[in-house]
């Protein structure tokens, strides 16, 4: 007998997602969600625990499990546009898409990168608010943080000195310079997505919000990601979405908060930080990363 799960909402790209790539496989999968490698993109089924994301499909936390149960890896998964279904366990399983709300994962905020600024010891401050928070790279935040802002600075660790050589190439046009930094950045870290590649994420937050860095950054970042082996499949999904300006709306809400609304910003901070391991930590360090690297670049214009 037949078991259908309905999907309660969806990210606006995933009918064109499964549109163009309708056959597929499970490729892994969690307590809270699995992905599902549909061509060369991935599709998330799963709870809002970490966010609604934009290559997401959510369901609710009972109904995820009776899919993580019943589903069976050995078969590939199929998509029918018809019917608006995947099929799972060759028919036997069907998860449904017709009854689904859609949300969009899009940056729409738009702020002047000073005014974001201005708000800086609320982000630093949360992060903070244990005691010598590091990033999931182990640099101290608030040891970078001090070093970065003093005109002589001193000797840090290899990590500092490549995030402040990132930092750097935000501004410029220089393809060769900005590739060699990232190169650095992603991949570096634990897990399905690593510190390097949440730090470089909260720097494309900052960059869609503001529009403040140039052009080079996100190209440079889009063409590693689709041409190389340089990080993992679950990474390169979070960067795919955020060079195109789509976030989790754990992220949208932070800039959001950061640009409209300072008296919700420190919840809005805590809320990310709770997404993963470190993964809210480096993710808000790369937005603190961003707007201080603005923030350096404007004292010296004016030396």
């Amino acid at each position: 007998m037949n078991k259908t799960i309905y999907i309660e909402e969806y990210a606006h790209n995933i009918p064109l997602l499964l549109s163009n790539n309708d056959t597929g496989f499970i490729h892994s999968v969690f307590n809270n969600g699995l992905n599902i490698k549909m061509g060369n993109r991935l599709l998330f089924i799963g709870t809002t625990k970490n966010g609604k994301l934009p290559f997401g499909a959510h369901l609710a936390k009972d109904k995820y499990y009776d899919l993580l149960v019943e589903k069976n890896s050995q078969f590939p998964v199929k998509w029918i546009n018809e019917q608006q279904t995947l099929i799972f366990n060759d028919g036997e399983l069907i998860v449904s898409f017709e009854k689904a709300n859609v949300y969009d994962c899009t940056m729409h905020e738009r702020g002047r990168i000073s005014e974001m600024c201005t708000r800086l010891e609320t982000v630093l401050a949360t992060l903070l608010n244990d005691d010598d928070t590091k990033t999931g790279l182990d640099l101290s935040i608030e040891s970078f943080v001090l070093n970065y802002l003093q005109a002589n600075r001193l000797e840090m660790n290899e990590t500092a000195n490549q995030l402040e050589k990132l930092a750097e190439t935000l501004f410029a046009k220089d393809k060769m310079k900005s590739e060699a930094a990232l190169r650095y950045v992603l991949g570096r870290g634990k897990g399905l997505t690593p510190s390097g590649d949440d730090h470089v994420v909260g720097l494309l937050a900052v960059h869609a919000a503001s529009h403040a860095f140039t052009s080079t950054f996100p190209k440079t970042v889009l063409s590693l990601v689709e041409n190389e082996s340089i990080t993992t499949d679950v990474a390169k999904e979070y960067l795919y979405y955020a060079v195109h300006g789509q976030f989790s709306r754990t992220v949208t809400q932070v800039m959001h908060d950061l640009i409209h609304d300072e008296a919700q910003l420190e919840t809005s901070l805590e809320r990310l930080l709770e997404v993963g391991h470190s993964s809210g930590v480096d993710t808000i360090f790369g937005i603190l990363l961003g707007l201080l690297a603005w923030r350096r670049k404007q004292v010296c214009q004016k030396k």
